[in-house]
């Protein structure tokens, strides 16, 4: 029995104690979770315009005949209606165009799988957030009601209404920041499979006029 109670005493210690580091945690997340959703938002604007001023497909089929040519350049006006995610890659894949003729397709296809991957692996922080929201949000329910109870039936009210208003503002905060995480992960993962298909497309297009003898451009 004695046991019983030192193992309970224990845990109950241990319990308590992480009582603040998980409000803490909530609070450094919500914070964290209202800056990506302003970056979420900046996205969004930046995307709609260049969907208003050209369509993707329009843009990589000028890119694709720009880098067709003997003298293969693009206008600046070019590089100003790409989004940011493709004027990254295609300085790194002129790069590659550039390079060792022989290696070239295997260099341009891992250039093409690190891309993806790196687009993909954006999504990991908001995937997290997920699972550790609404975590956090029940650790921070769970954890004051031992105390709420205990307070219940010594007939302290100011302590037990203190610990359920704990328990409930913990879970609300922890709902909300899982809440907003899936949302903006399920939009950004539809944009990234958008973007991948884009950059798939273009890469595709500029290997094939290579392929072709009648054509020139970079180390060709």
């Amino acid at each position: 029995m004695k046991l019983i109670n030192l193992l309970q005493s224990i845990l109950s210690v241990i319990s308590s104690a992480m009582l603040y580091p998980v409000m803490i945690l909530l609070i450094v997340l919500f914070v964290w979770m209202i800056i990506t959703t302003g970056e979420f938002f900046s996205e969004y604007r930046k995307r709609k315009k260049h969907t208003l001023k050209r369509e993707m497909k329009e843009l990589i089929e000028s890119l694709i005949e720009s880098l067709s040519q003997k003298k293969p350049e693009i206008s600046p006006f070019l590089k100003r209606e790409m989004p940011a995610y493709f004027r990254e890659f295609l300085g790194e894949f002129i790069d590659e165009l550039k390079g060792d003729k022989d290696a070239r397709g295997i260099r341009i296809e891992y250039l093409l799988q690190s891309k993806e991957q790196k687009m993909a692996r954006s999504l990991d922080k908001l995937r997290l957030m997920v699972r550790i929201g609404p975590t956090l949000g029940l650790m921070g329910t769970i954890i004051p009601m031992g105390p709420a109870l205990s307070a219940l039936s010594k007939g302290d009210l100011e302590m037990l209404s203190s610990n359920i208003i704990i328990a409930f503002t913990t879970t609300v905060v922890g709902l909300a920041i899982g809440i907003t995480a899936y949302f903006l992960s399920m939009m950004k993962n539809r944009w990234i499979h958008e973007d991948i298909k884009n950059i798939e497309y273009f890469t595709e297009g500029i290997m094939k006029n290579k392929e072709e003898p009648t054509t020139g451009g970079f180390g060709g």
